[in-house]
Parts: C-alpha cells; sequence; structure tokens
C-alpha cells in the first residue's frame, strides 16, 4: 500500500469523525453559554449569544459569497452550498418538495440538536440555530431564511426555508 493509499479513510469513519468534532463544538457552546448565564444572568447570555452567532453567521455567509463569485456563479440559493465550508457527512437530510415546486431543506439528523437534547438545553441550543438566517444574510441580503420546522422546538425534523425578499 502507498503512502498516499494509506491516508484514505473510510467515509463510516469520516462521518465519525465529523460527528465526534460537532458534538464538541456543541459541547464548547453549550459550556459557553452556561457560563454566561450564571455569571452575567440568562437574558444577558441569550443576547450575547445572539450578537456572537450573528457576527459568526454573518461571516460564513460572506466567505460563501467570494468563493461563489470566485466561481463565476451567481448569488442565487441553489448555490449558497457550492461556496460553504460546511461538511458534506455528519448531518443527514434531502429537499422537500412542495406540488407548487418550492423546495426547503430538511434536516433529518444535526449533531448539534442531538448533543443539547441530551443536555436538556434546548433553549441555548434553538439560539444557535439562527445561524443559518445569518449566514444567508452574509451570502447575499436579498434572500431571506426561516426554520419552518426545527427538533429543538419539538418537531421531528428541521426545515430550512430561504426565499428571495
Amino acid at each position: 500500500m502507498s503512502k498516499k493509499d494509506s491516508k484514505l479513510i473510510s467515509k463510516e469513519i469520516a462521518e465519525k469523525d465529523v460527528k465526534s468534532i460537532a458534538r464538541r463544538l456543541a459541547s464548547l457552546y453549550y459550556h459557553f453559554i452556561q457560563v454566561m448565564s450564571e455569571e452575567l444572568g440568562e437574558e444577558k447570555a441569550i443576547e450575547i449569544a445572539k450578537k456572537v452567532i450573528k457576527n459568526y453567521g454573518e461571516e460564513s455567509g460572506r466567505e460563501a459569497r467570494e468563493k461563489v463569485k470566485e466561481m463565476g456563479l451567481s448569488l442565487e440559493k441553489e448555490n449558497f452550498s457550492r461556496g460553504s465550508d460546511l461538511p458534506s457527512i455528519g448531518w443527514e437530510g434531502e429537499p422537500k418538495e412542495y406540488p407548487d415546486g418550492k423546495s426547503n431543506i430538511k434536516i433529518t439528523y444535526c449533531p448539534f440538536a442531538e448533543f443539547w437534547m441530551e443536555k436538556g438545553a434546548e433553549k441555548f441550543g434553538r439560539i444557535y440555530c439562527f445561524v443559518d438566517q445569518a449566514k444567508y444574510s452574509g451570502f447575499n441580503p436579498d434572500l431571506q431564511c426561516k426554520h419552518v420546522k426545527n427538533v429543538l422546538d419539538g418537531d421531528s425534523y428541521c426545515e430550512i426555508e430561504v426565499e428571495k425578499k
């Protein structure tokens, strides 16, 4: 086996690794917001978390925008994933098609949500989910993103709708 071949890993191992690092990041966020809540009070912790998530998401969206522009593509919702740095494994989902032709993003498994639900921290985890709105805003301010469903709100899956304003 060559050196190059020995560095290849299976999709199953890669997915396990991505889920593992996602859980670690979810844990980091959880502990940050828990400590802020203890030190500053829940209201102030939530206020700070919202600002952090907005800034983080908008930066991610701007980075995706620049990558998409470098490819010579338009800043349409269909091209967002081409510039996004999110992993292609670790989360599970599919398009959710509607009879009128509209298509949303349906997420059936999120390692972040799984962790936050295990901790009973749906309220704090839900704040993190607003990263989606911030990402699309940073990518193209003419796009509007909203969560139609969210497992942290008690739904059986998450559904994200992205439309032009």
